[in-house]
């Protein structure tokens, strides 16, 4: 084919000597005044033809989006330290970072970035969700793909989110394990035995998360009125610098509703209290080695107790109490159950607990929902009837 040359808003098509045939289209001038061109190669001159008047299109439009060679997972490696490292909170963006080497990378790492299409992502999710991934790890591969993507359209280099119309996985039903009241009794009355009793006090009184237990602060709780208010947690992440390979930072909630105000009983009043004694008593017998943190769990010497070792803890709690294993997390619900069996609304619990919506919460303890209902259903027992007999009819 011979060479067409175009004029500035135009394009062409024109064959190499290799056999090849080159779209191109003037997209302006460059920073000297001389002409710029988007130019793509194709084997076959009608591909040539249709990507050129389809780019002039785009162009005049608005929509084009120049040809890169760069593919996903070169960008996925940009996005991470360019955009989400200097931008997201530590935890998140290793997150980003374990999702894209072990999920992302090894399956579409090679394809084009604006070659990638919405069926080989939900290609991939539906795979990893065959092979018994768990659901919330396959839409973090969607979140993750997606929001990466965002910023490529943003840079201009895609036009649209092949992301953005992936089907999530189906969730699997919650699997929850929650203390019944006489496992609640045998637990604590072996934990009183323990010297960080108050903490599984605590969180069996406030439903606290872990992380926000070991970042609580005795400025964060006031003994006169019986309240705690939650402002901080804690995390654990990669430790770039030190011998440990991770360590526990505190932060602030990720959502406004991670801060609250939680009701206390009089009971864990006194218990805090008789905590605080003991705290200082440890403090004055440091001998000037007591790390005064603020904090009100704490090890002998002041310092955080890390996540793990309170987990090591409370399992050797459970095993003592001859109640079945199951993780720290088991006390925030049971703190929630026992409150919806007792008549609380959910609403309230979902504040009490710091859920973002009260679907989470339904979602969640849905298991304790039908005793709920009876429970309302008996209250008007009776309020259908008469108050006497009245005509008998047969």
């Amino acid at each position: 084919m011979t060479s067409q040359r175009n004029k500035p808003g135009q394009g062409s098509v024109y064959q190499r000597k290799d056999g090849y045939f080159v779209a191109q289209v003037h997209i302006g001038q460059d920073d000297n005044g001389k002409p710029k061109y988007a130019r793509k190669t194709f084997k076959a001159e009608s591909d040539a033809l249709i990507w050129r008047d389809k780019a002039i299109v785009e162009y005049r439009l608005g929509t084009f989006i120049i040809p890169s060679t760069i593919t996903l997972g070169e960008w996925m490696d940009i996005w991470l330290e360019q955009y989400a490292r200097p931008n997201v909170r530590p935890k998140t963006y290793e997150c980003y970072e374990y999702i894209t080497r072990l999920h992302l990378k090894p399956k579409l790492g090679n394809v084009k970035i604006q070659s990638l299409q919405t069926t080989q992502l939900q290609r991939l999710l539906n795979e990893k969700r065959q092979s018994g991934l768990a659901t919330r790890t396959v839409e973090l591969i969607l979140t993750t793909a997606r929001t990466a993507l965002k910023q490529a359209m943003h840079d201009e280099l895609i036009n649209k989110n092949a992301a953005d119309h992936v089907r999530k996985p189906k969730p699997s039903p919650k699997q929850i394990s929650v203390f019944t009241v006489d496992q609640m009794k045998e637990f604590m009355f072996v934990a009183e035995e323990d010297r960080l009793w108050i903490a599984f006090k605590l969180l069996l009184g406030t439903g606290m998360r872990v992380g926000e237990l070991l970042a609580l602060k005795w400025g964060d709780i006031n003994l006169e009125r019986g309240h705690i208010d939650v402002t901080k947690g804690t995390v654990l992440v990669k430790n770039e610098h030190g011998p440990n390979k991770t360590h526990q930072i505190i932060q602030e909630p990720k959502t406004k509703n991670g801060y609250r105000r939680i009701p206390i009983t009089e009971d864990l009043v006194r218990q805090l209290k008789r905590w605080h004694f003991l705290q200082f008593f440890e403090k004055k017998n440091a001998e000037g080695k007591y790390e005064d943190s603020g904090l009100v769990v704490t090890t002998k010497k002041g310092r955080m107790v890390t996540q793990r070792n309170l987990a090591t803890k409370f399992h050797r709690l459970l095993a003592k109490a001859e109640i079945p294993k199951t993780n720290l997390h088991s006390l925030r619900h049971t703190y929630a159950t026992r409150l919806l069996e007792a008549g609380v609304h959910p609403k309230v619990v979902q504040e009490l607990l710091g859920h973002g919506s009260i679907r989470i919460t339904l979602d969640t303890y849905s298991h304790v929902l039908p005793d709920v209902k009876k429970q309302a259903i008996d209250k008007i027992e009776g309020m259908l009837s008469p108050r006497k007999m009245g005509r008998v009819w047969v």
